[in-house]
């Protein structure tokens, strides 16, 4: 933490729920409608930590230490982001 040593590694994109926070109040307009929000720390079987969005779950029934997989939401030719859903 806070070293400039910094390098990719190559990952499945499978993983576990390390914790996870849902804001259920949109906190900016573009989040207007868009709530609950899941924002979740994924355990990747590599080891590494990512911070990313959970989507497609019923927010009552997430539990730290399920099994989630990488799914890519294409936002436009220039951007793709990584987010999980529950496997």
């Amino acid at each position: 933490c806070g070293s400039s040593d910094l390098n990719w590694v190559e990952s499945t994109g499978k993983g576990t729920i390390f914790t996870f926070t849902v804001t259920r109040q949109p906190v900016s307009r573009p989040l207007v409608g868009r709530t609950p929000w899941v924002v979740v720390e994924v355990e990747l079987e590599e080891g590494v930590h990512m911070i990313s969005n959970l989507i497609d779950v019923d927010c009552d029934d997430l539990q730290i230490g399920m099994a989630v997989d990488v799914v890519f939401d294409q936002v436009d030719d220039e951007i793709t982001l990584p987010k999980f859903i529950i496997v």
